[in-house]
């Protein structure tokens, strides 16, 4: 009888990480069923979609609110489809606000429930622990310090490697992806081996390193609102900076090329935009001696160990603001700072000016060996046990 797995990731990063080990589960179990909440890097590893992640992207306290009737019409959906669906095992990939309630419901019906990527709970929100004790039953974490942090809370884990690490150290050509790791483990029941996480180094169209340019990499967002807001100060900000650097956009794969020409046209600007190539663009900035301009995230970590000085700026409602820094007391919102517990790089946060942005490039040329040094223990950090 075949196995009936059913996934859930609620954006871009969650639907990279997840592919890999739908991939994997595929080649080694091809009779499992897998249907997924996720995105098209899903749907192509082999996993029927029933929603697509771009439908449900909202972030913040207020969005939330504003959006709350659309998130309650997605929550009830997805317990429909759970229940219709009754899988062996269901796998929550982060996005724990969504995800969490989701596997308090998965396990009343005593489905297995398998998290990947935990809720980041040393940095905020510890209280989300008592009811991951209570729901999930198996815990793969990416951050080595989080074994000992969640083990001795009560709830166990196991730590599988950090899949941005591998991809990048696999597109340095290291090696690394080819050894395997146990990312993802036994999602289908079997630890699997041997995932390949190297991204397809193809030509990109990027020759900032022929031309002896140097290349502003911009990160702004995966969700329209969020790029709406950064990407037309990220551009203006770069090209007041260094008028003769090649400023290239990030594209989102939830996006089209149209909204972010839209929103340039519109500001009467120009920049390069580039798809399924934030890796390559990293690299050019970083062996170009460029800079990047980050929305928080992820992609702050996968610019540092791609060993590029950033910036992260972000705005979002005030309430959510004053919510998350003075109610909750979160002190960083990059994942470097957070991981380092100082701030390494600079985070510019609400009041986002040309100005201020470009004297804090001017700093952040003047501290690159610092920020290096500092990127250089990150990995470090991550490194250990892998």
């Amino acid at each position: 009888m075949s196995k009936k797995l059913f996934f859930f990731a609620g954006e871009a990063s969650g639907d990279q990480h997840a592919s890999v080990m739908i991939r994997k589960i595929k080649e080694s179990e091809p009779e499992t069923e897998i249907v997924c909440w996720g995105g098209d890097l899903m749907q192509a590893a082999g996993a029927t979609l029933l929603s697509h992640y771009r439908d449900r992207n909202v972030m913040g306290l207020i969005e939330v609110l504003k959006n709350l009737r659309t998130i309650r019409r997605f929550m009830h959906q997805a317990r429909e489809d759970i229940l219709s669906h009754r899988p062996d095992k269901v796998v929550f990939v982060d996005n724990p606000g969504f995800n969490l309630p989701l596997a308090k419901y998965a396990h009343s019906l005593g489905i297995f429930v398998h998290w990947y990527i935990a809720p980041k709970a040393w940095a905020w929100n510890e209280g989300r622990i008592k009811t991951m004790r209570k729901v999930i039953d198996q815990l793969d974490v990416i951050f080595p310090f989080e074994v000992e942090f969640f083990t001795s809370r009560g709830m166990p884990c196991t730590y599988v490697g950090n899949p941005t690490l591998e991809f990048i150290q696999g597109f340095r050509g290291s090696g690394f992806g080819d050894r395997g790791s146990g990312f993802g483990s036994q999602v289908s029941g079997d630890r699997f081996q041997g995932a390949d996480h190297r991204p397809r180094t193809t030509d990109y169209g990027l020759s900032t390193t022929d031309h002896g340019l140097q290349t502003i990499a911009l990160l702004p967002g995966s969700r329209p609102n969020e790029v709406q807001h950064l990407l037309p100060i990220f551009v203006k900000t770069a090209q007041t900076y260094s008028p003769s650097a090649r400023i290239v956009i990030a594209g989102a794969p939830s996006l089209s090329e149209d909204f972010y020409q839209n929103i340039l046209t519109a500001h009467h600007l120009n920049a390069d935009i580039l798809f399924q190539s934030t890796h390559q663009i990293l690299h050019e900035a970083s062996i170009s001696g460029g800079y990047a301009l980050v929305a928080s995230g992820t992609a702050t970590l996968e610019t540092a160990l791609h060993r590029v000085p950033q910036i992260v700026a972000y705005r979002v409602h005030p309430v959510t603001y004053w919510v998350g820094k003075y109610l909750l007391g979160i002190k960083h919102v990059s994942l470097v700072n957070i991981l380092l517990k100082r701030e390494l790089i600079e985070e510019h946060l609400q009041n986002l000016t040309i100005p201020t942005l470009s004297a804090a490039l001017d700093r952040l040329s003047k501290n690159r060996t610092q920020i290096l040094s500092g990127y250089d223990e990150l990995e470090g950090m991550l490194t250990l046990g892998q």
